[in-house]
């Protein structure tokens, strides 16, 4: 069972709480479990919340981010003090962040690969599992240094892998992630960020939509937009312009897909 990591944020800026919210839901294991506009109202918030990492901006009215990290462990000594990451825009605050031990200093706006650095440190101080992998250490043939996503070669035994051609590897964060794309239900991108839905749990990773579908077997995976792939096996039901898969998923068919979505689906209900 992966472990959940519990964010706050704390920023008097609407544009910073939307990014940050998008990243964190970006990100399986990220859960946010709640966000305020002053420090203050921080204070007393992350009792109830209990975050295990805080977002935290610097200048902010009635109480800057700095006096916030002096007030809390003051404020709850028998608090267990969450990890703090500096979010803010003066690249200025960094020494005086880290000398008050926070985790991280992002400049703002933190592209997305940046918060990532962020989020494994925390697992590394931490020793934080997400989920259950393979390591790179245990993969043969499968260094740190290899693409992304490699296919199983046909020289590799069954011990290493499996029936052959069923299941290729995918790197989230710094593990290998077996993925059957039986289990697949469909794939969502953003930028060069995937997301691989399967049944039971997501994957993040960095690749593009692109170098997946030639990973695929082309006759189980249809590309309906320009970002969503679903398996066939897992489409529940079209109506219109709209396919919702086994999960629930409502997906639209793109403008310039459709007409190849269609010949598949008419070949399907012969």
């Amino acid at each position: 069972m992966q472990q959940t990591i519990r964010c706050f944020i704390v920023d008097d800026e609407a544009p910073a709480h939307v990014l940050l919210e998008k990243y964190i839901k970006r990100v399986p294991y990220l859960e946010l479990v709640g966000q305020v506009y002053d420090a203050v109202e921080a204070l007393f918030a992350i009792e109830q919340a209990k975050p295990d990492l805080i977002f935290l901006d610097i200048e902010m009215p009635e109480m800057t981010g700095i006096e916030f990290l002096k007030a809390l462990p003051a404020h709850r000594p028998d608090f267990s003090r969450p990890a703090v990451v500096m979010v803010t825009a003066y690249s200025e605050y960094a020494v005086q962040g880290f000398e008050h031990d926070v985790l991280d200093y992002l400049l703002k706006p933190a592209p997305f690969e940046r918060f990532m650095q962020a989020i494994n440190k925390f697992k590394a101080r931490q020793g934080i599992t997400t989920s259950n992998v393979l390591s790179p250490d245990s993969s043969p043939g499968l260094p740190a240094s290899e693409p992304v996503i490699k296919p199983i070669a046909e020289s590799e035994s069954t011990e290493t892998a499996g029936q052959k051609g069923n299941f290729f590897l995918v790197k989230e964060d710094k593990k290998l992630i077996r993925v059957a794309p039986a289990d697949i239900l469909f794939v969502e991108s953003d930028s060069d960020y995937l997301t691989i839905h399967l049944a039971d749990r997501t994957i993040l990773t960095y690749m593009t939509m692109g170098k997946l579908e030639t990973m695929l077997p082309a006759e189980e995976f249809l590309r309906v937009n320009r970002s969503y792939i679903i398996r066939l096996g897992a489409i529940k039901e079209i109506d219109g312009n709209l396919i919702t898969t086994l999960n629930g998923k409502r997906v639209p068919i793109g403008v310039t897909y459709r007409d190849r979505v269609m010949e598949v689906l008419k070949r399907m209900m012969r």
